[in-house]
């Protein structure tokens, strides 16, 4: 059977290959960029008609708009506590000093002394890099969208985990938001809550809330049952049983949740700066605009540590509880003696920041910000001049030998040709439900007018996961037999996760330039540590008596490796090819900043140019039924491989 559903795949390939040489360039659905097809005209005029009604259909005035001023008025209430001044004054309410100490006590009330010194010394580093205004900025929009998601994604979270019927009707959804690129979500938003801190929250939250709802749900669903039905049996009610242990038992795993949605709040408020959030995503957006590596670097470097600083103390407050030994009464003592102090501390240096202007607002004369653009760009040149084999060598390389025949076959082929192909990739890997599937939003891609620019995407897409999966596969099985490894890997994995994929697009810039392999070399990098730590748990879980046999058998290790190993793992290898493709074209989209073309640039240009809003619109629906299509083909060959 597997012979014959590769013999299959070959087939296919090849018949699209020659059918594509046979009528290359004819039937491609290629339109100018600036050119609108019927269908993205008439959702161009109809986006103008709903921003020329804000002001009188009754479904803005009483619901869009009041949603709006709320979270506009909670996100500017942050931002006047900590970031802009206050109405009538000159400083905010609480200036730098206040921040550092409430900071340092919170980290340290929830963790210890040596995590609360890490966060402090990364809060003044984003001051000393001239980023203290932006880092406020970006740390009032997290919080508020990490309070809002929480509020909506835990209480839904724990009826999903109670219920399999609402867990059964949210999967889809939550499916679909994993599966979605980030840059999609903005366009509509903006549409609908205007450009502005408002959007840029709801934006952020949509991409939130379904972590938060994930990751409860898995909490309440893996509890041990046996305190729960001792509850039940002592006649506690289903309000008393989850209030007394079923939430106290998840706890630790809903603070996990807590932090991954920290994190994927900021990871979100970077590239939202797209439609109006203040932050740090503004200069690392006219960054990019103007080609300023240097300037990137400052502000990437600042967007880091804000990562790290809210990565490290959410963490350590989910990982907190290392033994059940209960502490002594001495220690309890000295805990309490050094918060009190700690709280006086935090008191003294908010009053100070209220009275000191020294205190309120940060020094301009205490910055390494000019030092640290002019380093970087002088590091920039020198590899472009001394490292050329690496860095256009590489890129021709991949450009000219895999890029540009792949974009050939794939935008240049007939679109009904092309079509045929993914329907019987479909059919052979995931069967027939799948094929149709497939089918369908193939062809809702055709219809939409943007086969041809759909298909640029979906090259780099293919060449980023290609890339991420040699080198993914490489690392990860390394990590999976080796420990030393995996211990020397998992800080750099661990860190890859928790950078936003924009903070990437900087360093690739000054490496490779404005072209297309910017874009996909960014994919590579962002998209790795996740398949390296996937394909890694694979390995690990082929049982041991399978690896013994072989060994006894007397196979050597790349037998080992490529006989019993890697064909025991081929279910996490599908689901690693899986995340590695969604999370590539994820950042391929946002390379439309870098030279990329094709979809991520319509949308881009679609949220700056009036007449190209109908455009980015229906290309962000494209990128949305591309990533289904794949995403729905690799899900099912994982299921019937197994």
């Amino acid at each position: 059977m597997k012979v014959r559903k590769s013999y299959l795949l070959l087939a296919s390939v090849t018949v699209w290959i020659l059918l594509g040489r046979l009528l290359n360039g004819t039937h491609t659905l290629q339109i100018a960029t600036y050119e609108n097809t019927a269908f993205t005209s008439y959702v161009g005029e109809k986006a103008l008609d709903l921003r020329g009604n804000r002001t009188e259909s009754p479904a803005f005035i009483y619901f869009f708009n009041p949603i709006r001023g709320v979270i506009d008025g909670f996100v500017q209430a942050i931002r006047n506590l900590i970031s802009v001044p206050a109405p009538n004054s000159v400083i905010p309410i609480i200036g730098w000093l206040g921040v550092v100490g409430i900071v340092a006590f919170a980290v340290y009330a929830t963790s210890q002394w040596r995590t609360a010194l890490l966060c402090v010394s990364l809060l003044l580093a984003c001051g000393a890099l001239g980023m203290w205004q932006f880092t406020m900025d970006s740390i009032a929009m997290t919080l508020a969208a990490v309070l809002l998601s929480l509020a909506i994604g835990i209480p839904l979270g724990i009826w999903a985990g109670l219920s399999d019927r609402v867990l059964k009707i949210f999967t889809p959804f939550l499916d679909l938001a994993q599966i979605l690129p980030t840059l999609v979500y903005m366009a509509p938003i903006a549409l609908v809550f205007m450009i502005g801190a408002a959007s840029a929250t709801i934006a952020t939250m949509i991409y939130s809330i379904p972590i938060a709802i994930r990751i409860t749900s898995h909490a309440i669903r893996n509890l041990n049952q046996s305190p729960v039905e001792a509850a039940e049996s002592m006649g506690s009610t289903p309000k008393q049983t989850l209030s007394k242990v079923q939430i106290p038992m998840a706890k630790q795993m809903i603070v996990l949740g807590i932090n991954q949605t920290v994190m994927a709040a900021v990871s979100f408020v970077v590239i939202a700066a797209l439609i109006g959030a203040p932050g740090l995503g503004k200069p690392v957006i006219e960054a990019l605009i103007i080609r300023n590596v240097g300037q990137g670097f400052v502000a990437g470097f600042a967007v880091v540590f804000l990562a790290i600083l809210l990565d490290r103390s959410t963490s350590a407050a989910a990982k907190r509880q290392s033994t059940f030994v209960p502490p002594t009464p001495k220690q309890i003592k000295t805990k309490r003696i050094t918060l009190i102090v700690g709280a006086i501390l935090t008191v003294v240096s908010v009053f100070m920041s209220r009275t000191m202007l020294w205190a309120a607002v940060w020094p301009k004369e205490v910055t390494i910000a000019p030092q640290v653009a002019k380093v970087t760009n002088n590091v920039t040149a020198w590899i472009l001049e001394n490292l050329t084999i690496f860095t256009e060598g590489f890129k021709d390389f991949i450009s000219y030998g895999v890029l540009n025949p792949l974009e050939t076959q794939l935008a240049a082929s007939p679109w009904y040709v092309t079509v045929g192909m993914i329907v019987a990739l479909a059919l052979i890997i995931g069967g027939a439900r799948t094929a149709i599937l497939a089918f369908v939003l193939s062809m809702a891609i055709v219809l939409s007018g943007l086969w041809y620019e759909a298909m640029l995407t979906l090259t780099q897409t293919i060449v980023g996961c290609l890339l991420t999966m040699i080198v993914g596969l490489a690392l990860g099985i390394w990590t999976g037999r080796n420990d030393r490894a995996e211990k020397v890997l998992r800080p750099f994995l661990d860190a890859g996760q928790t950078l936003p994929a924009f903070v990437y697009l900087v360093p690739m810039l000054g490496l490779f330039g404005p072209t297309r392999f910017t874009a996909i070399a960014t994919g590579i990098v962002y998209a790795i540590p996740v398949v390296v730590k996937i394909v890694s748990e694979g390995i690990r879980a082929v049982p041991d008596a399978l690896v013994e046999a072989a060994t006894a058998a007397g196979s050597t290790t790349r037998q080992i490796i490529t006989k019993v190993q890697l064909p025991a793992a081929k279910k996490t290898i599908l689901l690693a090819t899986n995340q590695g493709l969604i999370y590539v074209l994820a950042v391929v989209v946002i390379g439309g900043f870098v030279g990329a073309g094709g979809l991520g640039y319509l949308v881009i240009a679609g949220n700056s140019k009036p007449e190209l809003q109908g455009k980015g619109l229906i290309a962000g629906v494209a990128i949305l039924l591309l990533g289904v299509i794949f995403d729905r083909i690799m899900q099912a060959g994982a299921r019937r491989s197994s």
